[in-house]
């Protein structure tokens, strides 16, 4: 089952009726595009539009990246907020009275939304989202272990060159950040495939990202596995984008979220992170250990 018949399942048993997303890794989960565009910094107007059937619309600076949707499901970038009202009405067909599902809005794009589809319930859909995006199919496991592999290596460089062997060894890469290189610490991370791997070497405790593996446990509620967390740990899904949940010591969002066997992870500490698949049995590490990662 691919990526939007999976997400549209899942809003079908949550009662959703449309789906309004934001956030760039969710809106590419769900249309299969590689990029969105830019938006106004804080004013994150709904970018995908997913219907809880047929296909979804998105709105795009880069049309030449959505090349797998219909040309009339493609837009441009709306500056005029008046234009996103407007299409929005004929996304829906006039339905009223509808449950529409958000992740990250702004006040400004909650009441494009309310004054596009009056009498609509708005609700958050992270929980949903984390639900369908966290867990990976094997095939996209094992892409993330080579990627990891990769930038692990890369990393290996910038430690013993700095950033100009970093730098050659990403070489054709897409960066999702601005890398940090120093003598003993390197944070990196790529995307390749619509997918993002990290690697983060440097000085840490070890034995504290090995207690933090042993609190990962599938069938666990992220709240649960918080409860259990070292201090200082933080975990979050990867894959896709950095995903819901996000877990720290004693906290978690959404806390009512069950992690499935196929659940990816990222655990960090110090200056030091590993990433994990979950199995039922434990968690596997797609990347280095944390004694390997912590120099």
């Amino acid at each position: 089952m691919g990526h939007l018949e999976r997400l549209q399942e899942g809003m079908v048993r949550g009662g959703f009726d449309a789906l309004l997303l934001g956030g760039e890794a969710a809106g590419q989960f769900a249309a299969g595009h590689f990029r969105i565009g830019v938006h106004m910094p804080g004013w994150p107007i709904p970018v995908t539009f997913v219907p809880s059937s047929g296909v979804p619309h998105i709105v795009t600076a880069d049309p030449d990246g959505a090349v797998n949707l219909p040309a009339d499901h493609v837009h441009g970038m709306m500056w005029n907020p008046e234009t996103l009202v407007t299409e929005l009405r004929s996304w829906v067909q006039g339905a009223t009275g509808l449950r529409v599902g958000t992740d990250a809005l702004s006040p400004g794009g909650r009441a494009l939304i309310e004054a596009a589809l009056p009498g609509s319930t708005i609700v958050d859909a992270t929980r949903l989202l984390a639900e369908v995006m966290l867990t990976k199919s094997p095939e996209e496991i094992e892409a993330l272990g080579q990627l990891c592999a990769f930038v692990t290596a890369a990393a290996e460089e910038g430690l013993r060159g700095g950033r100009p062997a970093l730098l050659r060894a990403l070489h054709g890469a897409f960066v999702v950040s601005f890398p940090q290189v120093s003598a003993r610490h390197v944070t990196v991370a790529v995307r390749r495939g619509g997918l993002i791997g990290e690697a983060r070497l440097g000085p840490g405790d070890a034995n504290r990202g090995e207690r933090a593996l042993e609190c990962l446990r599938a069938g666990s509620t992220a709240a649960e596995v918080a409860a259990a967390l070292p201090p200082g740990v933080e975990v979050v899904g990867i894959g896709w984008g950095y995903e819901a949940p996000l877990l720290r010591d004693g906290w978690a969002t959404p806390e009512d979220l069950v992690l499935q066997p196929g659940a990816v992870l990222a655990v960090r500490w110090d200056r030091c992170g590993v990433t994990v698949g979950l199995e039922a049995d434990g968690p596997r590490l797609l990347s280095l250990s944390p004694k390997e990662v912590a120099r």
